[in-house]
């Protein structure tokens, strides 16, 4: 069985620099973030999205190629982030760097460690990897999620989680119980 982990395609406030966490003002795909999405090569027989609308749009697009109901779980939400949702993110990368170098750290203004993340993430993976197992899945999410769900590290020790980059419509796949 595997996992493949697909970041939504671009939008508007990626464009823009802007912190997106689970803003509603974040928006949908630019044509380029559809376009994105459209070219994916991934398979699967059981598709998975987050909630918020760049992870459902993209996992639409996806759908209407592979034939496969969206089945949407806000377990894979992106980090909630506050304050700092909607600022530019050059403005607030110190910070954000902040919060992955010491995971037990919440956000200004409330939010999500990203420890809780990692905590959340690894549930909705296990819980869909049960419920589907022997499927392959594909799960169309967004850069926190697949950053924890890939790290290696546990944030729930207080070790610095590697805050790597992940592209727009970037495909990584994993095994069940791998950095789960």
């Amino acid at each position: 069985m595997a996992v493949h982990l697909v970041r939504h395609g671009q939008s508007a406030w990626n464009v823009a620099g802007r912190v997106q966490g689970q803003s509603p003002r974040a928006g949908s795909l630019t044509a380029a973030g559809r376009a994105q999405a459209a070219a994916l090569d991934v398979t699967g027989t059981v598709l998975v999205s987050s909630d918020l609308p760049r992870a459902r749009e993209t996992a639409q697009i996806i759908a209407a190629r592979l034939g496969l109901p969206v089945l949407v779980d806000a377990g894979l939400r992106e980090q909630r982030l506050g304050a700092l949702e909607g600022r530019r993110f050059a403005e607030v990368r110190p910070v954000i760097d902040g919060l992955w170098a010491h995971p037990l750290r919440l956000p200004p203004g409330g939010g999500e460690s990203v420890a809780d993340l990692h905590l959340r993430v690894r549930r909705t993976l296990g819980r869909l990897a049960a419920r589907h197992a022997g499927e392959e899945l594909v799960v169309v999410t967004h850069g926190g999620p697949i950053r924890v769900a890939t790290a290696g590290v546990d944030p729930l020790s207080g070790a610095a989680v590697p805050r790597v980059a992940v592209g727009n419509a970037a495909v990584i796949t994993v095994r069940p119980g791998a950095a789960v």
